[in-house]
């Protein structure tokens, strides 16, 4: 009796020890349980970093909100950040790094123009996806087949602004003041020969360079043949010392400028001087009414504790974009890349996303202008 005891409590360890390793194997990390991880390159530090912060944080949110969730059919979304300070070759040295090391087959940036044009031609050589929150170049629309981006490209806000000029302002005569920078410089170009291609003026163009500080002489020379319309491309620090000097100096013409003024830093860096101006953005209201966009001020308010900028709202499309075309098993380049083309009419907050065949995305824009100090429709 006592031997038939023993050799079954030696069968019960037996089984028990089995059935540890059995379900130590499960636990082991398999393709369909790993984290799927992606790259993105951001200006994290230098002058730039307060733009990198404010998409960050909408990138962010909607990786926690996507994780929370069922994640990537049951899998992890895990973003490897790496810092481009705003410079093309530290962005190309980060790309090399998430391709080569961390082994991701997409990396979503950069942010400037610049940035993602650098680094390009090398996604396009590797077959590594590349995706950009808020590149606008024109040169990204034949920049390869795995170039992709979310922000409409200038040729479609250098038109849209023009068109806006002469048809709604009713603007004759037009100078302007502007950023020489590959974005800025390639909406001045389209949106010059757009407006005279409708019968209008361009009285005089003057550029400047990002860091400088006074545009007293430009202002002088824009204002002379009293132009309907200054128009004003550039970023917030520049345009913001533009507009208080052209106060000082007594120019009250209407200011036109583009989508980057739509940050409510301007209005604490320009003041009174910024009231106004009108200036094209995209479809992105935090007081907007849309469940998307309320859902993402909710959501974004509980973990930051303030309203969401446009930036923080194109980080947080950028990720459900990218989190759609990974749905598939296959989460290779190859199926990411068709699975961006194939999509239509993203419910984003920044407007509803599908790409073209370039991967240029087509989104509408809409009029804003500054009144008593704070952004509305025009």
């Amino acid at each position: 009796m006592n031997s038939i005891v023993k050799s079954w409590k030696w069968l019960l360890v037996l089984a028990l020890f089995v059935g540890a390793i059995a379900g130590c194997a499960n636990k082991t990390p398999t393709a369909k349980t790993t984290p799927i991880k992606i790259g993105a390159i951001l200006p994290l530090s230098g002058d730039s970093a307060t733009y990198g912060k404010s998409l960050k944080e909408g990138m962010d949110l909607a990786l926690d909100q996507t994780n929370k969730g069922n994640g990537i059919n049951g899998r992890k979304l895990v973003v490897v950040y790496e810092d481009d300070a705003g410079k093309p070759t530290s962005g190309v040295n980060a790309f090399n790094k998430l391709i080569s090391v961390d082994k991701v087959p997409m990396v979503i940036g950069g942010m400037f123009s610049a940035v993602t044009l650098a680094i390009a031609p090398v996604a396009e050589s590797q077959k590594i996806v590349l995706l950009s929150p808020t590149s606008s170049a024109i040169e990204l629309t034949k920049a390869g087949d795995y170039i992709f981006r979310i922000y409409p490209s200038d040729s479609y806000d250098g038109v849209f602004l023009a068109d806006f000029a002469t048809n709604k302002l009713k603007a004759k005569r037009i100078s302007i003041i502007a950023l020489q920078a590959a974005s800025t410089s390639a909406i001045t170009q389209v949106f010059s020969e757009k407006y005279k291609s409708h019968g209008g003026e361009i009285l005089s163009t003057e550029f400047y360079k990002e860091g400088d500080n006074d545009f007293r002489g430009q202002l002088m020379k824009a204002e002379k043949g009293n132009p309907d319309v200054i128009f004003i491309p550039g970023y917030l620090k520049e345009m913001a010392t533009l507009l208080r000097q052209a106060k000082e100096l007594g120019i009250k013409g209407k200011f036109l400028s583009i989508s980057t003024f739509y940050d409510p830093k301007i209005l604490q860096l320009a003041g009174n001087a910024a009231e106004g101006v009108i200036f094209s953005s995209p479809m992105f209201d935090p007081k907007g009414t849309a469940p998307e966009v309320q859902s993402l001020v909710r959501a974004f308010k509980r973990k930051y504790g303030q309203d969401p900028d446009i930036l923080a709202g194109y980080g947080y499309d950028v990720v459900g974009v990218a989190a759609l075309a990974l749905r598939t098993r296959d989460t290779s380049s190859e199926s990411i890349k068709r699975n961006l083309y194939a999509i239509k009419d993203y419910p984003g907050v920044t407007g509803r996303t599908s790409f073209d065949r370039n991967g240029d995305v087509t989104k509408a824009l809409r009029v804003m202008q500054v009144k008593n100090g704070k952004f509305v429709p025009f």
